[in-house]
């Protein structure tokens, strides 16, 4: 465990050091709350306003998770360090999620801090009714923003455009998640294309946190995020197997 604690406190370290990691942890949710929430302070609910400060959450840690998380292991098959990295005494395996916790907690905690700066400094208020399932929900969001990055990751690394992959899935999820746009003021169909998405589930149970917390909301979004870290694990698997048998990385 002390390596694999190592491993997340290395790509913290790295994260802190990027200032991508400001833009998408601070200049994106920011935009977001001022379109989602400032049109609207004369009327906004606590319901509401606790709606749009998830989804806003959500939203940029989706955006975050795909450049710091998922980039992973672009990022370091582009810089020569992957064969170093996964070859260790340490599984591929536990230095991926390792170094992926390590982005995926600063990212949200990035984003978290600049919500609730934002809301203070705003005077808006808002709704919990359940403390207890708003840190069960921001936890979930770790966990499953973990899952998701593993399973973006490795599945992107796959193909030969990486890059250009992540940078076209990154809108589309938004407006299929219902994160800055609620599914009652979109068709039908996005819902339904939204269902498999673990972040879509998420926003639902924490802007149920509100009133009423929804935990059916939270299993499936559970069960979908584990789903994601085991297809993750078999993306990497596949990696790795390339890579030492086919030579298609430069794993030495």
């Amino acid at each position: 465990m002390t390596g694999f604690w190592a491993m997340a406190e290395s790509q913290l370290r790295v994260v802190m050091s990027r200032p991508m990691n400001l833009v998408t942890g601070v200049v994106n949710p920011l935009m977001w709350l001022v379109l989602v929430m400032v049109p609207r302070l004369d009327t906004l609910s606590p319901d509401q306003a606790t709606r749009a400060f998830t989804g806003v959450l959500l939203a940029s840690f989706w955006g975050s998770s795909l450049w710091s998380g998922a980039g992973i292991i672009r990022r370091e098959r582009q810089s020569g360090t992957l064969a170093v990295s996964f070859t260790g005494r340490l599984s591929p395996l536990s230095v991926l999620v390792g170094k992926t916790l390590g982005g995926v907690v600063y990212d949200t905690g990035l984003i978290l801090a600049t919500n609730t700066v934002f809301v203070l400094a705003m005077g808006i208020q808002l709704s919990v009714a359940s403390p207890a399932a708003l840190a069960v929900g921001l936890a979930t969001v770790v966990a499953g923003g973990v899952a998701s990055s593993l399973m973006i990751g490795a599945c992107l690394m796959l193909t030969k455009h990486a890059f250009q992959l992540t940078t076209a899935v990154g809108a589309p999820v938004l407006l299929f998640a219902g994160t800055i746009i609620p599914y009652d003021q979109l068709p039908q169909w996005i819902e339904w294309i939204g269902s498999v998405l673990n972040i879509s589930w998420l926003q639902r149970f924490l802007a149920s946190t509100a009133t009423h917390p929804d935990w059916t909301c939270w299993l499936i979004a559970v069960a979908i995020s584990l789903a994601y870290a085991a297809l993750g694990a078999w993306a990497l698997d596949v990696l790795l197997r390339r890579a030492r048998k086919d030579a298609t990385l430069e794993l030495g």
